[in-house]
């Protein structure tokens, strides 16, 4: 590739990368946790589903920050993953914000979780795949990460409700 190709393409920049990772992450984490809870009253959804994200949050955060290899004293690092790692819990909003809409429009529970499970499931493959555009990839590359990012959602699903 010649530098006026490699100057055209769109960069992606490690925070940025960081951020599409955790928001993918995020959204997956948010489906499997919003599939498994139609026998719980709301509130429990909504405290399990944050509680959830926020665990895992504070886990990214944790290990990336004691596997970061610069040379910047414990603090900064772990403020630096904090901030690059939040839409992992951001993520979590709009399925859950969706999930209490409609329950308190009249939409039953099991309906309002598939419909908070298909937000999740849409914003983890827009979000993955913007992530390939913005690397570069070829359209044939983009389109297998939105179709993969779709099958990993459905096999997680379908893991999940395998195990209740």
């Amino acid at each position: 590739m010649n530098d006026t190709a490699s100057a055209a393409r769109p960069r992606l920049g490690h925070d940025a990368a960081e951020r599409i990772s955790a928001g993918c992450y995020g959204a997956l984490v948010s489906a499997s946790t919003l599939i498994g809870l139609d026998d719980a009253d709301l509130s429990d959804v909504i405290a399990v589903v944050a509680l959830t994200n926020i665990v895992y949050f504070a886990t990214h955060v944790f290990a990336y920050s004691l596997g970061d290899t610069s040379s910047q004293r414990p603090w900064p690092i772990v403020r630096h993953h904090l901030a690059v790692g939040a839409p992992m819990v951001s993520v979590t909003f709009l399925p859950l914000l969706l999930v209490v809409i409609l329950f308190a429009a009249g939409v039953g529970l099991q309906t309002a979780l598939l419909w908070g499970v298909g937000v999740a499931i849409a914003y983890l493959v827009v979000v993955a795949t913007a992530g390939a555009r913005l690397r570069g990839y070829s359209p044939l590359v983009v389109v297998l990460t939105a179709v993969g990012a779709a099958v990993i959602s459905a096999l997680l699903i379908v893991a999940k409700l395998l195990l209740h």
